[in-house]
């Protein structure tokens, strides 16, 4: 009779040790795998605060020579409106004081020069939850509040524009606009639509009120250059990048 034997079902118990040891292990494994992939987002962070940071920069020197380039044309507009003033006491009937007035008047009051910031890196930190990415010390709080010393410039913006469309209104109701650039411009034909000595006054009243918004408007701006300027040797310095 053949005789089957069976397995020993019983083993014996793993040593304490060796239980330890297995789950030292798996703690190991785990923390290096949270560690790796703890390096891997920083890395990526980094990476991405750089890319900000630089596009960032970029924008920043684009809005510096936009905003001086702004200042300098309306520094000229205002030097016309300073000239288009000084006729306010003079005698329009003097052909010579009526040439000034057209010329001054044409070139200075429709004039319009408005600064526009390179936001586009400034709208992807905004609305794409960059500023997270932000990390170096007060930088994410001198780009936000970089923000609103754009705001600043677009309020001053609004009533330097409706001065002028103002100033545009007040010239329709005292100068012939098809003479602007015509031969009869530089003739002794410059007929004023009104001698209205009230009239004429309300049109010089409003070319002030142009002007002063005007020069209002080139404060604001030269007031916040150095923001722009400082802001940008800053984030230069702080994340070592070199033009």
């Amino acid at each position: 009779m053949e005789v089957h034997h069976h397995p020993d079902l019983h083993h014996k118990p793993k040593p304490w040790k060796e239980y330890l040891l297995e789950g030292f292990m798996i703690f190991i494994a785990v923390m290096m795998g949270f560690f790796a992939e703890s390096v891997r987002e920083d890395i990526t962070a980094n990476k991405k605060e750089n890319e900000y940071v630089r596009s960032f920069v970029n924008d920043l020197a684009k809005d510096s020579l936009a905003l001086n380039e702004t200042i300098l044309e309306n520094q000229k507009k205002l030097s016309g409106l300073d000239s288009l003033l000084r006729l306010a006491n003079a005698d329009l009937a003097d052909m010579g004081n009526r040439q000034r007035l057209y010329t001054y008047a044409a070139g200075s009051i429709s004039f319009y020069s408005r600064f526009i910031s390179n936001d586009a890196t400034m709208m992807q930190l905004k609305n794409s939850g960059g500023l997270q990415y932000i990390r170096h010390h007060h930088a994410a709080d001198s780009i936000a509040q970089y923000d609103q010393e754009m705001r600043s410039i677009y309020a001053a913006e609004t009533p330097y524009a409706k001065s002028i469309n103002d100033g545009l209104d007040a010239m329709s109701q005292l100068i012939v606009f098809n003479l602007k650039d015509s031969n009869q411009f530089r003739s002794n034909h410059l007929p004023l639509l009104t001698n209205d000595p009230q009239k004429i006054a309300v049109f010089f009243n409003k070319i002030s009120l142009e002007e002063g918004w005007t020069h209002n408007y080139i404060l604001n701006m030269s007031a916040r250059l150095p923001a722009v300027i400082n802001l940008r040797n800053f984030l230069k310095t702080e994340y070592n990048i070199d033009e």
